[in-house]
């Protein structure tokens, strides 16, 4: 099977079954989300990676690239499905990538014999990877002996099967800059035009001499990511009613006497509770998580709340009010939701991002509001931002947009914000969450 093949054979998953209820000691509006759809991210990625493969041969086409070699974790990630914990320990380069523009090439992933062993062959898969290992590695630990005292346990056998295949195949090096020159020379790079995101890449092609060009990976894998593949639309959806759960759960607290410290560390708890890692939650205009500022009642304030999983983002922001908020915010609260109204309802492929942010404030104008609403678009996705940089962009199908929605002033009797995420389809826009109420009642 051909990468093509692999991309052809993951369906999009169609629309999440939501179904609510209540969540003990949360806000009437907390729910709890239960997908129709699979919930291990082990499931999704068996049969291929996250990246939209058939978007990476479009940009490389028109980049003129013969391929993209990745060493970051991230980048790794999104190329091949392996994120070891290595990465999160900090080590460099555990796992380096390579994709071509030959679509029936395999990915070409080199490892550490002691990361592929220990770290990577644990992970089912069905697609096909090239693998190049190398016996260089973190305290010259390469595999566990058996010792013999007793019978090797399934997984000791299993792992210690999987390495003697994969080096049967490609046997071992002992060097890693070595086998990064061997897999490029396998893939066809070792001359041509390479994208590269990490120096060790570059000192390996440069200590081997190779006539390989290299350019700088930021921008096309940017461009890449935007566009996301049928496996990272089912992650998101999962990531994202998990966070749009956790945020509400979280808000049942709020209430006179608790503060923004007890909120944000309920919010974490809730998201880890559903799977996710929380990422940040800003509260009434508050990102530093040290605050304790109290609540009160009459309290009008915003939420904006991330978190993700297995590496794709949740992003949610909602306006809470404590019993009767001030005159002045139960306007803004309408405005914001008539401005995002006009927005959702004209979202579509070929629209820009300063088409968006224009619609909206046009549309509060027109009703005659002058408070100043963001409606600023990005892209989210292995980040909360997938695309800083990349400038006015243009939507396109199976994009995941967020457009921030948040008050930019000061001195209206509290803080508001709305943002929901929406996957991009050929037609319009649709939640790729369930969507509560634009403000939440305590």
């Amino acid at each position: 099977m051909n990468r093509r093949d692999v991309l052809a054979t993951a369906g999009l998953a169609g629309a999440a079954a939501l179904a609510t209820t209540a969540a003990s000691g949360a806000s009437p509006k907390a729910a709890a989300i239960v997908l129709d759809m699979p919930t291990s991210s082990i499931d999704i990625l068996r049969d291929g990676p996250p990246m939209n493969l058939a978007r990476a041969y479009e940009i490389m086409e028109r980049d003129k690239l013969d391929g993209i070699a990745v060493a970051g974790a991230v980048n790794v990630y999104h190329m091949t499905g392996l994120w070891p914990v290595t990465f999160r320990m900090g080590y460099d380069g555990p796992i380096v990538a390579i994709l071509t523009r030959d679509p029936q090439r395999p990915l070409a992933i080199i490892a550490a014999e002691f990361t592929y062993y220990y770290l990577v062959s644990d992970i089912p898969r069905s697609y096909p990877i090239e693998w190049f290992i190398h016996s260089a590695s973190v305290n010259a630990t390469r595999v566990f002996p058996d010792h013999g005292l007793a019978p090797m346990s399934a997984q000791e056998t299993a792992r210690a099967a999987a390495l003697a295949a994969a080096t049967k195949k490609q046997p071992a090096g002992t060097d890693g800059a070595a086998a990064i020159v061997k897999a490029l020379r396998w893939a066809g790079l070792e001359r041509g035009r390479l994208a590269v995101d990490h120096d060790l890449i570059r000192a390996a092609i440069g200590g081997a001499g190779l006539q390989t060009q290299t350019v700088d990976a930021d921008a096309p894998l940017k461009r890449i990511r935007i566009v996301k593949s049928a496996r990272e639309i089912q992650l998101m959806q999962i990531a994202s009613a998990a966070n749009v759960a956790a945020a509400q759960a979280a808000v049942g607290i709020a209430r006179a006497g608790a503060n923004f410290r007890e909120m944000r560390t309920a919010y974490y708890a809730e998201a880890a509770r559903r799977g996710n890692r929380g990422v940040f939650m800003v509260i009434d205009g508050v990102s530093t998580e040290g605050i304790a500022t109290p609540f009160r009642d009459g309290h009008a304030f915003m939420i904006d709340a991330v978190s993700e999983g297995a590496g794709y983002h949740g992003d949610f922001a909602r306006t809470v009010f404590i019993g009767e908020p001030a005159k002045p915010m139960q306007k803004v609260t309408a405005a914001i939701q008539l401005g995002w109204t006009a927005v959702r309802d004209a979202l579509k492929p070929g629209l820009r991002f300063s088409e968006i942010t224009a619609l909206g404030q046009k549309t509060l104008r027109d009703a005659g509001y002058d408070f100043r609403v963001a409606f600023g678009p990005h892209s989210v996705g292995l980040f909360h931002n997938d695309a800083i940089g990349l400038g006015d962009l243009v939507l396109e199908e199976n994009m995941v947009l967020s457009v921030d929605c948040p008050v930019m002033e000061a001195g209206l009797g509290g803080s508001a914000h709305l943002e929901d995420l929406t996957l991009i389809t050929k037609t319009g826009g649709r939640p790729i969450h369930d969507v509560p109420e634009a403000v939440i009642q305590i």
